[in-house]
C-alpha cells in the first residue's frame, strides 16, 4: 500500500487524495456548525450586546465539533479506507453529528447563562429546563455523546481488523487500539452519567452531568499508557517508527 508522509510522529498516512466521502463529510460538519451558530438576528443594540453569552456557547460547541472533525480527519488520513463498512459507519457518524448539534447548543447556552448570572430566579431556570426533565435531557445528551464516539470506536476497530492489509506497524496498531479504548471509555462515562441522573432524586439529577469531568483525565491516562507501550516497542526495535 502506498504510504505518505504525515505530521504525526508515530503514524504514516495512507490516505491519498481527498475522497468524495471526505468532501461530503466536511459539508456535513460545516452544516452542523451552521445549525449551532444560527440564531435570530438582533433588532436592537441591547440585543446585540447580550449575544456575548451565545458567543461563548458557540465557542464551546465549536471546540467539541472541531475535536470530532479532527478525529474524523485523522482516521481517513491514517488508513485511507473507503470500503462499504467504512462508508456506512462514516454515514452514521455524520447523521449523529447533525442531530447532536441541537442538544449540544441547548446545553452549552443553558450552562453559560446559568454560570454568568443570566437567570435571576429559580422559576426562570425551571422555565428553560425543569428539574423533573433534567434526567431525560441527560439521557439524550449522554446517548448522543456515546453514540458518536462509539461509532468512532467501531471505525478504528474496523481498521484494526485490517491491520495486516494496511501494513500497520506495531506502534500504529497500539495507537489504533488506543482510539478504540477511548471510544469505549466515552460510552462507559456517558452511561454512568445517564444512570446517576436517572436514579438520583430530581433535585440532584444535574449531578449526573459532573461525571463528564472524567473524560479528560481518563483520555490522558489511556493516551500516556499507549504512548509508553509505543516507546517500549520502538526501543526494542531499535527506535524504528514503521
Amino acid at each position: 500500500m502506498t504510504k505518505h508522509m504525515s505530521s504525526e510522529k508515530h503514524f504514516v498516512w495512507r490516505g491519498r487524495d481527498v475522497t468524495r466521502v471526505e468532501n461530503f463529510s466536511d459539508i456535513i460538519f460545516a452544516l452542523s456548525m451552521t445549525l449551532i451558530v444560527a440564531s435570530s438576528v438582533p433588532t436592537t443594540f441591547d440585543d446585540l450586546v447580550v449575544l456575548w453569552r451565545e458567543a461563548i456557547a458557540v465557542a464551546l460547541c465549536f471546540a467539541l465539533i472541531l475535536s470530532i472533525w479532527s478525529k474524523h480527519h485523522a482516521f481517513h488520513r491514517r488508513y485511507g479506507l473507503d470500503d462499504g463498512m467504512t462508508v456506512i459507519l462514516n454515514a452514521i457518524v455524520l447523521f449523529l453529528i447533525m442531530i447532536f448539534a441541537y442538544p449540544l447548543k441547548f446545553l452549552a447556552l443553558f450552562l453559560v447563562n446559568f454560570f454568568t448570572g443570566y437567570y435571576q430566579s429559580g422559576p426562570e431556570i425551571a422555565a428553560v429546563l425543569p428539574l423533573d426533565q433534567v434526567s431525560l435531557f441527560m439521557i439524550i445528551y449522554a446517548s448522543g455523546y456515546a453514540a458518536v464516539f462509539g461509532v468512532f470506536a467501531l471505525l478504528y476497530a474496523h481498521a484494526l481488523k485490517r491491520a495486516d492489509s494496511l501494513e500497520l506497524s506495531p506502534a500504529e496498531r497500539i495507537l489504533t487500539r488506543l482510539e478504540v479504548h477511548q471510544g469505549i471509555a466515552s460510552i462507559v462515562i456517558s452511561a454512568l452519567a445517564a444512570t446517576i441522573a436517572l436514579i438520583l432524586p430530581s433535585q440532584y439529577s444535574p449531578m449526573g452531568g459532573s461525571v463528564f469531568i472524567l473524560v479528560s483525565p481518563v483520555m490522558i491516562v489511556l493516551t500516556r499508557r499507549a504512548r509508553a507501550q509505543v516507546e517500549r516497542v520502538q526501543a526494542s526495535a531499535g527506535g524504528a517508527v514503521d
